[in-house]
């Protein structure tokens, strides 16, 4: 497998435990009113292109965060003002000159107000950790992780599934999915599943649909906890095999500290954990990233959050 991943253009590498990200600025205010910046990120794979601020429409009887539109590349799509999603007071003396930047992902094209676009930044999952509850406090939650970018700044990871959650365009339908179980001949799966997901947004949503489908969830924030879970369950069971205590593992693509193709190399590289089947559920399609998750050994691909095609996954190693 190592040397296969060797010989693969640069852009196909995978369980390197790194991503590309699009550094963005935002300016604040402190407490005591001076002004403060703080860098964001968001993967390059979910940016369709920057634009200059485009004219807006507004929309009645939406949060103020997301009461526009604007017509891109002759598409309507939602416009997303992150200042004021995240709470954020900008200097009222400052000049800024925002930008868009587009985001694809979860089937839907939103538009992100910014202040700045700094650079493309390349970073390793293994030096981005979980925020500490303070920063999470200070974000209302709306970050996945934390990373120094330089010896004063830290670099916040923008949870974008509770964006798009928040807008409104991110509605599973369950009852779909528990059709689709009776439909397969079974009134309830049975099983464990371990899911890995660093948002709090798509964790809810895959512990509602499991469960309502009769299956107990473990939950991760990270691919390094999951494997953390695997490895503690190894000590404790002897030779018994890891499937008779987990059945399937659903695990994120981009999660800090291990992102979920590394996770997937390492658990497929374990003589005892490769037996375990993975099922990579992330907001990246495409044929590229399904090449990626077949190279480290996954076993299923989904792209979120299609609930029945993910109960039509699941059985499948289940039955």
């Amino acid at each position: 497998m190592a040397q296969g991943i060797g010989a693969l253009p640069e852009v196909l590498k995978v369980g390197t435990n790194e991503m590309e990200l699009v550094v963005f600025r935002m300016y604040g205010t402190h407490p005591d009113g001076s002004p403060e910046s703080l860098d964001y990120g968001v993967n390059v794979a979910k940016v369709r292109e920057i634009i200059p601020m485009p004219a807006l429409r507004k929309v009645p009887d939406m949060p103020v965060y997301a009461e526009a539109l604007a017509e891109v590349r002759g598409e309507v799509i939602p416009i997303v003002d992150l200042g004021k999603w995240m709470k954020i007071v900008t200097p009222p003396d400052m000049e800024i000159r925002p930008k868009v930047i587009v985001l694809e992902m979860l089937g839907t094209t939103v538009g992100m107000i910014v202040h700045e676009v700094e650079r493309i930044r390349r970073i390793k999952w293994d030096q981005i950790k979980p925020p500490p509850s303070l920063l999470q406090a200070k974000h209302g939650g709306r970050i996945t992780g934390v990373t120094k970018i330089d010896e004063e700044s830290l670099l916040l990871i923008v949870d974008l599934e509770s964006v798009i959650s928040d807008i409104g365009a991110l509605m599973p339908k369950h009852g779909v999915a528990l059709e689709e179980i009776e439909r397969i001949g079974k009134k309830k799966l049975k099983g464990n599943v371990l899911i890995a997901d660093d948002s709090s947004v798509a964790r809810k949503i895959l512990r509602d649909t499991l469960e309502s489908a009769g299956l107990h969830v473990i939950e991760a924030m990270d691919g390094k906890q999951a494997l953390d879970i695997l490895n503690d369950f190894l000590q404790k069971i002897g030779d018994k095999p890891i499937t008779d205590y987990i059945d399937l593992v659903v695990t994120d693509v981009e999660m800090p500290e291990m992102d979920g193709l590394t996770f997937t190399k390492n658990v497929k590289s374990n003589s005892k954990l490769q037996i375990l089947p993975i099922v990579i559920n992330t907001s990246l399609s495409g044929e590229e990233n399904k090449q990626k998750a077949s190279l480290v050994g996954a076993d299923g691909y989904l792209v979120k959050f299609d609930v029945t095609r993910m109960i039509q996954e699941i059985a499948r190693f289940l039955s």
